[in-house]
């Protein structure tokens, strides 16, 4: 019988293992009844009454007869120690506990093994409720002060992580707010203990959701759960090597609760709410508490992320963000988390003929054809104005500016919904860690004629003309557009929302990772090129590129187009979606740089001006470069512009076609 606790029937007054429900001799119901409780513990400490019972054991308060001082006695369940190798591993737990030094970590004190056979574990005695306590009572707590609260728990948490101890079993029970104390201060216990449920296994970890009902019957072994469902990793829950970011996950379930007052996944058994780590997407924390920031946000959503290499990869990370949040600045490495700004205005009534619906060749009968030969044109006319490209200065942010500043200031546009963007590609602390250069080429600078004296005249506008000479400094651009594969780097990594059409299971088919990425906007594009620490090309190093520069080319390639040579529309049924990158080997330019004519039409970073300098309806719109997979061979050509809103999701027709590539300016040249 277990000499920690029994059951007791107070009918007959006789003591049965806690297994047991009804008392076997009267069937009344037993209850549970402390056999240990006033007696004392390996000699030097009395236990004098129950603190809380959990899935580790049970806490007494207790006094050091020796010193005169209280303390509390976690005294383990046997089948955790059972064993002189699982005591030797406690040993081990503990004393690693033990050098755990923080403010907002309960101190271990001492651990031992009694004569009797019972382990335990000596912390200091504090006083207060417990995070789970206050929930009940507020349901959600105040960002300000949730946020306050976790930095707590993140430091005590870090702290470990830096002694080499993962906690296993973060949640709200585990976290006590001190009595008296102003500001609060948080205490977090437990460290280590919970890997002594760890089950020693070899071979490959069953995999929750691939064999369920085999995997169920595993985790109701004994010893096999280790934490509590409500607040474990998917790679807990699929009994994986940890690391302290599943940690992370465990905080960012608690900072969910704490803020929308409900865990973000809940159900009838343990086993149903594991699948659902393992399987779903948690709701947004906006839609569970509108009154939170985006930025928030952003911050926990991105701690729940699946993958753990989507997380933040430290303790001081997460809390680092959560500070920037706080201060209503874009976390650093999530900065571009989507925003809803000022509700953009609406394009004019036949807008839908000028930018939005793409009008066929046939629509715009032979104004589109008469593209193709004007551009070729080596002595095309030459206009004294150049295009700025934007009605607000481009800003000039330092390489080394901090990264919460970088990220204030795209979120700033985000919510602005016009203008031109912070375009340096100055990187922040959290950005993408690949190499800005990495899949880009450079692009040599030089002059080249832009535009044509005979572009399309829609409803009286000279959409790509006069044709003028123009310079370009030289640049990097990515040799390929951006693919659905890159841009998961960037979701996973900043909780950015996905595109609309990622329906498998919130992501991508599988056989579509090198299908350029499509349904993202101009603000998309943006965000994800500060992450990668670069920026859009300018409209002029975009037709610059597409006519290989001074050779003024109507296409990448040369001045005539044959079939195949790019995706594009060329007879026949409509081509529903783009190919991989690169597929077409005709499409390139003079620097090695693929699918500039069709395949996707791309972002540019300028707003949408016409050539002549004369205002029009269209200024505030953004520009998108090049043809696309739908798209007849003369609106392939270089010179061929189209336009739309920065933040726009209603026009199917031009986010379905549309994705974009990166630039960066090239040092010293």
């Amino acid at each position: 019988m277990n000499t920690l606790e029994a059951k007791k029937c107070e009918a007959c007054d006789s003591f049965f293992d806690r297994s047991l429900t009804f008392c076997p001799n009267c069937g009344q119901k037993l209850v549970v009844a402390d056999k240990i409780l006033g007696q004392m513990l390996d000699g030097r400490y009395r236990l004098e009454s129950v603190l809380g019972r959990g899935g580790m054991g049970v806490v007494y308060r207790a006094t050091h007869i020796h010193l005169d001082t209280q303390c509390a006695v976690k005294v383990l369940h046997p089948e955790l120690v059972s064993n002189q190798a699982a005591i030797e591993r406690f040993r081990r737990e503990a004393r690693a506990a033990g050098r755990i030094q923080h403010p907002n970590a309960i101190q271990v004190t001492d651990f031992g093994v009694a004569q009797d056979g019972v382990v335990y574990l000596v912390m200091e005695m504090v006083q207060g409720d417990t995070l789970r306590d206050v929930l009940k009572k507020e349901k959600k707590i105040a960002p300000a002060r949730a946020i306050e609260m976790m930095l707590q728990v993140c430091a005590a948490v870090h702290e470990a992580h830096e002694k080499g101890v993962i906690h296993r079993d973060l949640k709200p029970d585990n976290i006590i707010l001190q009595a008296g104390t102003m500001p609060e201060r948080l205490k977090v216990l437990d460290f280590g203990i919970a890997k002594l449920r760890e089950r020693e296994a070899s071979g490959e970890s069953r995999v929750l959701g691939e064999a369920p009902r085999e995997f169920e019957k595993t985790l109701t072994e004994a010893g096999m759960l280790i934490g509590t469902p409500q607040y474990m990793s998917p790679e807990q829950c699929r009994a994986k090597k940890l690391d302290p970011r599943s940690d992370i996950y465990s905080l960012g379930v608690i900072a969910y609760e704490m803020l929308g007052g409900k865990l973000p996944f809940i159900g009838e058994t343990p086993i149903e709410v594991v699948l659902k780590h393992i399987k779903e997407l948690p709701p947004p924390l906006r839609e569970v508490n509108p009154e939170i920031s985006p930025e928030l946000e952003g911050v926990v959503m991105r701690s729940l992320e699946k993958e753990a290499n989507a997380r933040q990869s430290t303790t001081a990370e997460f809390a680092e963000e959560l500070k920037a949040a706080m201060q209503g600045a874009a976390p650093a490495a999530a900065a571009q988390q989507k925003v809803k700004g000022p509700a953009a205005k609406g394009a004019p009534d036949d807008r839908k003929t000028v930018v939005q619906a793409r009008p066929s060749p046939a629509a715009i009968g032979e104004q589109a054809a008469s593209a193709r030969p004007a551009a070729s044109k080596a002595a095309a006319e030459v206009a004294a104005d150049q295009v700025t490209g934007g009605g607000m200065p481009k800003w000039l942010i330092p390489a080394a500016a901090a990264g919460v500043v970088l990220l204030a200031v795209v979120a700033w546009l985000i919510f602005r919904g016009g203008g031109e963007p912070a375009q340096s590609g100055a990187s922040s602390g959290q950005a993408s860690q690949v190499a800005p250069t990495d899949g880009m080429v450079l692009i040599e600078g030089g002059t080249f004629t832009m535009g044509t004296n005979s572009g399309r005249r829609i409803n009286g506008l000279n959409i790509e003309g006069p044709a003028r000479e123009m310079s370009v400094k030289s640049f990097y651009l990515d040799k390929f557009e951006v693919t659905n594969k890159q841009y998961k780097e960037f979701v996973a990594a900043t909780s950015y929302t996905p595109p609309q059409n990622w329906n498998y299971n919130g992501s991508y088919a599988p056989e579509d990772a090198d299908l350029p990425v499509t349904w993202v906007t101009w603000n998309d594009a943006v965000a994800y090129a500060a992450w990668r620490r670069k920026r859009l090309p300018t409209e002029e190093e975009w037709e610059y590129a597409a006519r290989s520069g001074a050779r003024n080319y109507i296409y990448p390639w040369g001045n005539e187009y044959a079939a195949g040579q790019a995706n594009v529309h060329e007879g026949g049924p409509k081509k529903t979606r783009p190919a991989p990158v690169g597929t077409y080997s005709k499409d390139v330019n003079l620097w090695g740089v693929y699918d500039l004519a069709g395949n996707v039409s791309e972002w540019v970073q300028n707003n949408f001006r016409l050539y002549d300098g004369k205002p029009s309806d269209f200024d505030r719109f953004k520009v998108n470069r090049g043809g696309h997979f739908t798209d007849d061979a003369t609106l392939a050509a270089a010179v061929i512009r189209w336009a739309d809103a920065a933040d726009s999701k209603a026009e199917s027709t031009t986010l379905s076609v549309t994705g974009f590539r990166c630039a960066l300016d090239a040092p010293n040249r």
